[in-house]
C-alpha cells in the first residue's frame, strides 16, 4: 500500500495553501483591523507555503531521513521558492523590477531568512501534529473520487494562473480585485470580521470607545484595553486554564527531566505527547486542582489538604481506567504497595497530592496567575486559541499513535494505509524513544 499518490498530493497541496491563506489573512487582520488581500492568485491559497509542505511530505516519508537534514532542505527550499515567487508576482505578472526596500512584495535577505525559519517551523509542527488528521480523512475517501477531486483542483489553479496572467498584463491590478478575486476578498473579508467580532465580543469597551474607527490592529487594541484597565483572564476562566495548561505541562516535563537525570543520570524523554516537551498529566492535575478547590482556597490549609487528597486520588484512579480501555494497558501498578485501590492509586499517593494541592494554592497558582494576568489582553486571547488548536491536534495524533503501537503486538501487519502510515512515521524504535518509560513496549 502506496502512502500517498499523485492526486493524494494534489489535494494537500491545495489543503495546506489555502489553510496558509487563512492563516495569513487572519495575521494582516489582526495587524490592520481589516482585510489585506495576500497572494496573486484570485483563488485562497498561498502557493509557496503550499509547495514547501508538499515537498516535506515527500520527503519525511522516505526512509533513514534526518529531521536535521529535512528541516535544513526545507529552509533552503522556502528561500529559493520565495524568491521565485517574488519573480513571477512582479516581474512576469506586475512587469515591474524588484526593490526589497520600498516594494510591498520584496524581501532582504534577512527577512527572507526570518521568514524562512518561520514557515519550516509551522511546516514541521503542521507535519508532526496536523497531516495525520488530514491523512487519515483524505485516505477514507475513495480513490476515483480523490482523483475526481485532484484533477478538479488542477484544472482550477491553471485556470486561475492563466486568468491572473492575462488580466495583469492586459488591466490594472484594481481590475483584477474587482473581477476576478471579488469571491476570494468576501471571503477574506468574512474572516476578518469574524475575528474581530469575537474581540469585540470578548472586550466590549473597545466599541464603547470607537476604536474600530481610532485605532488599527491587535497592539493598540491591547494598548488601549490596557490603559482602561482591563486585565486579561481575570479569575478563573478558559484563557486563564489553557494558559495553566500549558505551563503547568511545560513546567511538569522540566522537573521530571531534571528528576531523572539527577536520579538515573540519564537524559530521558518525559513527554507525554509526540511534539514538544509537555507532561499532560501534570498540565491537566494542575487544571484540575485549579477547578476543584477554587471554592476552598480561602480556607485553612486543612480544608486544602484534604480536597487535594481526595480529588487527586479521583484523577489518578480515573486516568489509569482511561489509558487501560482506550490504549489497552497500563501506565502505573501499585497493587505491590499497602493500602493501594485496584492498583490505580494508594493512600501514600493520595496524601501526597493533598500536599501538592497545599503547595499550589498557597505558593505556585497566586503568582502563576498574576503573570498570566500581565499578558496583553487580546494577544493572550490569540495565543489562547492556537495552544488549544496545538494540543488538541497534538493529543489525536499521540492517541493514533498509542493505540497502533499496542495493536502491533496482535496485528503486526498494517490492515489499512492509516495503520501503514502510523507504522512508517512512529515504529517501535521511534515510539520507544518518545516514551522509553511506557510498559506497552515490554516485549
Amino acid at each position: 500500500m502506496k502512502l500517498f499518490t499523485g492526486a493524494d498530493l494534489i489535494i494537500y497541496f491545495f489543503i495546506y495553501g489555502i489553510l496558509a491563506w487563512i492563516i495569513n489573512t487572519a495575521i494582516y487582520s489582526l495587524k490592520e483591523q481589516k482585510y489585506v488581500s495576500t497572494g496573486v492568485l484570485g483563488i485562497p491559497i498561498l502557493g509557496v507555503p503550499a509547495i514547501l509542505m508538499t515537498i516535506i511530505i515527500i520527503v519525511s516519508s522516505g526512509k533513514n531521513v534526518s529531521y536535521y537534514g529535512m528541516l535544513l532542505m526545507a529552509f533552503i527550499d522556502y528561500l529559493i521558492l520565495e524568491k521565485l515567487g517574488l519573480v513571477f508576482s512582479q516581474r512576469l505578472l506586475l512587469k515591474k523590477e524588484i526593490r526589497s526596500e520600498k516594494d510591498r512584495y520584496g524581501r532582504s535577505l534577512q527577512l527572507s531568512c526570518i521568514n524562512s525559519c518561520i514557515a519550516v517551523a509551522i511546516a514541521f509542527i503542521f507535519l508532526k501534529t496536523l497531516h495525520p488528521i488530514i491523512f487519515s480523512v483524505v485516505s477514507l475517501i475513495p480513490d476515483f473520487i480523490v482523483n475526481i477531486i485532484a484533477i478538479s483542483l488542477v484544472v482550477l489553479l491553471l485556470a486561475a494562473l492563466i486568468t491572473v496572467y492575462i488580466f495583469a498584463r492586459k488591466y490594472p491590478m484594481q481590475g483584477i480585485s474587482s473581477n476576478i478575486a471579488k469571491r476570494k476578498n468576501s471571503f477574506g473579508e468574512w474572516i476578518s470580521k469574524i475575528i474581530w467580532k469575537k474581540i469585540y465580543k470578548l472586550y466590549p469597551s473597545l466599541l464603547e470607545e470607537n476604536f474600530e474607527e481610532s485605532s488599527k490592529g491587535i497592539l493598540d487594541a491591547d494598548k488601549l484595553l490596557e490603559e482602561h484597565g482591563v486585565i486579561f483572564a481575570s479569575g478563573i476562566n478558559i484563557d486563564k486554564l489553557v494558559w495553566v495548561l500549558f505551563i503547568s505541562s511545560l513546567i511538569g516535563d522540566i522537573i521530571e527531566t531534571i528528576y531523572v537525570f539527577l536520579v538515573s543520570h540519564i537524559f530521558m524523554r518525559r513527554s507525554s505527547l509526540v511534539l514538544g516537551p509537555f507532561s499532560l498529566v501534570w498540565g491537566l492535575g494542575a487544571v484540575i486542582l485549579t477547578l476543584a478547590l477554587s471554592r476552598v482556597k480561602r480556607q485553612n490549609n486543612i480544608s486544602i489538604f484534604i480536597s487535594g487528597f481526595f480529588f487527586g486520588g479521583v484523577f489518578e484512579y480515573l486516568c489509569s481506567v482511561f489509558t487501560e480501555v482506550f490504549f489497552g494497558m497500563k501506565f502505573w501498578d501499585y497493587s505491590y504497595m499497602p493500602f493501594n485501590i485496584d492498583g490505580r492509586t494508594n493512600l501514600l499517593f493520595m496524601f501526597f497530592w493533598g500536599i501538592v494541592a497545599l503547595v499550589w494554592f498557597r505558593f505556585i497558582y497566586p503568582p502563576l496567575s498574576k503573570t498570566i494576568e500581565k499578558i496583553p489582553p487580546v494577544t493572550g486571547t490569540v495565543l489562547a486559541f492556537i495552544i488549544t488548536a496545538f494540543f488538541i491536534c497534538n493529543s489525536m495524533v499521540t492517541s493514533m499513535v498509542m493505540i497502533r503501537t499496542t495493536g502491533r503486538k496482535k496485528q503486526p501487519v498494517a490492515r489499512n494505509v492509516i495503520e501503514q502510515f502510523i507504522d512508517n512515521e512512529y515504529p517501535n524504535d521511534v515510539v520507544r524513544k518518545l516514551w522509553p518509560n511506557m510498559n506497552f513496549l515490554e516485549e
